[in-house]
């Protein structure tokens, strides 16, 4: 089995992990910190997760046509 990539993903399962890596670290920073900047950060992060998500699914429907 091979590791997921970030930067070539070629399966369903490369955007899962990196969801999954996402919202657990989104959750251990919010039980962390409940602080404002840090939410607005996470926003961010967020905004960009989706824009990756988005570039992969392209990427990995352009590879299997």
């Amino acid at each position: 089995m091979r590791r997921p990539s970030i930067t070539e993903p070629r399966s369903m399962w490369d955007i899962l992990a990196v969801l999954l890596t996402y919202v657990a670290l989104e959750y251990v920073v919010l039980q962390a910190t409940g602080a404002l900047l840090v939410e607005q950060e996470l926003v961010v992060v967020g905004i960009a997760v989706v824009l990756w998500t988005m570039w992969a699914f392209l990427r990995i429907l352009s590879l299997h046509t």
